[in-house]
């Protein structure tokens, strides 16, 4: 697993040495897998004021307008601060979306794949979760 900071220092994320890393001028990252077939992107911002649960949750609902959802978007704690997931679909094609925040700092991220994520994608992209951290300073 190879560390990547993007410019923006919002965060660090390992990933697999053969995924392809790509950063836009925005700083948005976009991670994709060798055989192309699954994307995470990830974005970061800055709120105006603290994050609770009731500002996660609208904006999960207004990131994932237009999905069909699968599952209900689940709150949790995340280090000093929150996270919130759920499953959804969109144009018959997986998606995974969580918000990771702590302080003020926001991160987004969206996983899909080329049709349905097998387990043993989740699984990587839940260990690649499982271990990145959000710098809210």
């Amino acid at each position: 697993m190879i560390k990547y900071i993007p410019s923006t220092a919002r965060y660090h994320i390992f990933h697999p040495k053969d995924y392809i890393i790509n950063e836009d001028k925005d700083g948005i990252v976009t991670i994709t897998s060798p055989n192309g077939e699954t994307n995470m992107t990830l974005s970061g911002y800055e709120a105006n004021g603290e994050v609770d649960s009731k500002v996660l949750t609208e904006f999960m609902a207004e990131v994932t307008k237009g999905y069909e959802l699968q599952t209900e978007p689940e709150l949790k704690e995340f280090g000093n601060g929150l996270k919130i997931s759920g499953k959804y679909k969109k144009d018959g094609n997986d998606w995974l979306w969580k918000i990771f925040s702590e302080n003020k700092a926001i991160v987004i991220v969206s996983i899909n794949g080329d049709g349905i994520l097998s387990d043993e994608e989740i699984k990587l992209i839940e260990f690649m979760l499982d271990n990145f951290e959000l710098y809210s300073e």
